[in-house]
Formats: structure tokens, sequence, C-alpha cells
């Protein structure tokens, strides 16, 4: 959502106060899709959410307890081979990462370092002297076998702090079998949009979650992603990698250094895009997520350069505003000077962005299918009258599974009571 100026012009008082009008009553929630679109695809299979950790139900648990940590383990950077735990703490003068297989076999430590560039945000103060103490840990873990299963612990002054939490590691390129994600964007309100979405997500089983930006309502500030994400999601993330990209309202707050700082993400971006915009690889799929709070001829280049490097047969692109909707914001003329003529040109076959609250799925645009998804939680705006190439359109709290198998591509979009209202498949182009 855009943000009003801070300084209004004079005379501009009466268009302030009709704008919040506006907004606020268009952010109102919607939990059910009041109608469905293609539901031609075979339905999601649902796991129970305890079955998530059962697979390191066996190993022995000392923890000493959550009070030893301020901000739960999750998982960042995950690969083939590699992953990041991440952390904080205000105890503690030294800290590791105890990996295992689950039958608790095979066990290898990994030390965890302090971050040195976490805390420095001005705004820490906010969270109160507490925060102000804490530390974030990082422990790279390597040597990971392809699409394994693994347990971590993490551990503080030698001791365990956590019980064993699963993780697995991506598959190889050309690995049999398909590859099931999650999307959602501008979810993190802390409401009760969110929460009971949450309770949804835990029902579909996937390998990594990837989110379309507004992360921390309003202001991306560090006490809002404490509060409105790790604080909601801490289950999910410490299983499940999440890969982000920012939106506008992240860049509220010191240049979306709060953003930057509690991820630990690929920094391939080159000099002007380090965690900002970057590219990663899962299994046959090569992801590329933008920001489109900098949308530029530096940012244009390297996605050109990027996509002319990719090799594997799927690339999925994601960023915040979309450039094609017919939601409240409508299109983003950024996305649609740079970025979508070389989309079309390396013939990219799926587009996620967010920023309109809300669910619209779009006929393929020069090849190219783009979908919105915007209904993370934080309320729905209403819909303006269909674009022109807009396949189904609602404005409803949801989330997106995405499954990549072989040569087919399909998504399907989930609404917060479970249902499945719209479906597309697409079937790769040789």
């Amino acid at each position: 959502m855009q943000h009003l100026p801070t300084r209004a012009a004079r005379g501009s008082w009466i268009v302030l106060a009709v704008a919040i009008t506006t907004c606020s009553r268009n952010e109102t929630g919607h939990l059910a899709a009041d109608h469905t679109g293609d539901v031609s695809a075979p339905p999601i299979a649902r796991i129970a959410p305890a079955d998530r950790t059962a697979a390191c139900a066996g190993l022995p648990a000392p923890g000493a307890g959550g009070n030893a940590l301020m901000r739960a383990p999750y998982l960042q950077r995950v690969t083939a081979t590699d992953a990041v735990v991440v952390w904080t703490s205000v105890t503690g003068s030294s800290a590791s990462v105890t990996v295992e297989s689950p039958d608790g076999q095979q066990q290898t430590i990994f030390p965890a370092a302090i971050d040195a560039t976490a805390n420095d945000i001005s705004e820490i103060v906010t969270l109160g002297a507490t925060y102000a103490q804490s530390r974030q840990w990082t422990a790279a873990v390597s040597g990971l076998q392809p699409d394994t299963t693994y347990c971590y612990t993490v551990c503080q002054d030698g001791q365990p702090v956590t019980a064993p939490m699963p993780a697995r590691s991506a598959p190889p390129t050309g690995a049999v079998g398909g590859v099931q994600f999650v999307a959602l964007g501008d979810s993190g309100g802390g409401g009760s949009d969110q929460h009971l979405l949450l309770q949804q997500l835990a029902t579909v089983p996937f390998d990594f979650m990837i989110h379309t930006g507004d992360i921390a309502y309003d202001n991306g500030t560090l006490a809002q992603f404490e509060t409105n994400f790790f604080g909601v999601y801490a289950s999910l993330l410490a299983s499940r990698p999440m890969f982000p990209t920012s939106g506008n309202h992240e860049y509220d707050t010191a240049d979306a250094a709060a953003y930057r700082q509690v991820f630990v993400l690929p920094e391939n971006g080159g000099p002007g895009g380090v965690e900002r915009w970057y590219s990663y690889d899962w299994g046959d799929i090569h992801f590329v997520a933008l920001d489109t709070e900098r949308s530029g001829a530096q940012q244009a280049a390297w996605l050109d350069a990027d996509l002319t490097a990719n090799k594997l047969p799927w690339t999925i692109v994601y960023g915040h505003k979309p450039p094609h909707s017919s939601g409240q914001h409508g299109d983003d003329p950024g996305f649609n000077q740079w970025f979508v003529p070389i989309l079309a040109a390396h013939h990219v076959p799926l587009v996620l962005s967010g920023h309109d609250h809300d669910y619209e799925r779009f006929n393929p645009i020069d090849g190219v299918t783009y979908i919105v998804t915007g209904g993370g939680g934080k309320g729905v705006y209403e819909l303006n009258a269909p674009k022109p190439g807009s396949a189904f359109a609602d404005s409803v709290i949801h989330f997106l599974v995405v499954t990549v198998d072989a040569d087919t591509l399909t998504t399907r979009a989930i609404d917060a009571t479970g249902r499945e209202f719209d479906s597309t498949v697409i079937h790769r182009q040789f």
C-alpha cells in the first residue's frame, strides 16, 4: 500500500482525510472466496501440522526451553549442500548448531558467529533494553547431501537450547520428483486474518516459502518484524526456509535496513543489489527475486544477464509491485518499463507479485502468466473493473501453492477457510 505524504501541502487536508477514509474502508478482510475460477487441478494433499516435526521426534530433547532465545531459529539460504541457521539471544558467549541424521547416527557441529551488522538500527530502542542487548547469531551449515532430511539443534555455551528440528536440503538439478512451495504477500499485520491463514498453511506440505513483500506492517521496523513476522510464523520458519522480497512498507524504515538485517539472503545481485534483488536455484527451477522499490537500469541489466546465464528448465520471477493488476494500485509503471520486456524475451513462464491486497490471475501475456497474490493477512482491497487479460480475481485472504513436476507447473490458490478457489496449469515450452 502506498503511503500518504508526511507533510501535506497547504489546502490538502481534505484530500488527506478522504484518502485515509478510503484506505480504511478497503482494509476489511475477507476469509472465504466469493466465487471460484478454474478448479480443475487435483486438490492438494493435506497433512497434520505435527507431521512437520515427526522426523526428529525420536531424538533426545533436553533443551533449556524457549526463554534462552529471543527470536526462535529459522532457516535461510538453503541449497542442495548448504544452509544457514539464524536466531537471536540475550545470553551466551558462544553458540553452535548440531546437525544429525534423524536416527542420530551421524552428527556434525557447526560453530555460530555473531552478526556484526545486526542491531545497529537507531529504532532498536523501541524494543526495550532486552532487545537492545540481543545478539543475532548465524551458523553456516555445509556438507549436506541433496534432498535429504536432517535434524538440527541450537546450542549456547555448549548446552542445547532447542529441541531437534527438521530441515531438508534442496534437490539437485534433474532430481526425480516434484517441488512444491507456497507464496504469499502483504501478510504482516499481526491480526486475526493472518493467524487464520497460518492455520491453513500448516496443513499443506511444502519445501520452502516465498514472500512477495510488505512483510512487517506498518513500517518494516525491527519491532514489527519480531511481532508480525517471526512471532507469527516461527513454527514454519524453523523447518522451511523463506526467500522474501521487500515491499514498500519495508522501505519505510532506514532504506529497508531491518529487512536486510533479519534475512540472510543470496548476495549475487551485484554492488547495488546486495540483499535487495537476487536469484537462487531449487531443483530444476531458477528463482529471481526483484526489488520493485529500486526498479531501474542497473537491476534490469542484472536481470537480463541472470536470465541469460540460467540453463534450468523452469524460471519463476517475483517482486512486490505488479506489472498487471485490476486492484487499487493497478499496473506498476516501473515494472513494466524495466522488467516486462526482459521477462518476455526470456520466456519466463510465471511471475508473482503482491502490493494489491487481492488475488488475480491473468491469461498469458506474451507467454508470461502473471499472478497477484497480496492477500496474505493484512485485509483486502476492493477490485476495480477487470483489466484486459484478467482471467480470475477475488478480494480474499489467501496463499498460493505452486507445484512443479517434470514439464508441468500448477498453481492453486487457497483461502483462509482452506478452500482451493482457483488454479492454472502451465506446460513447459521446449
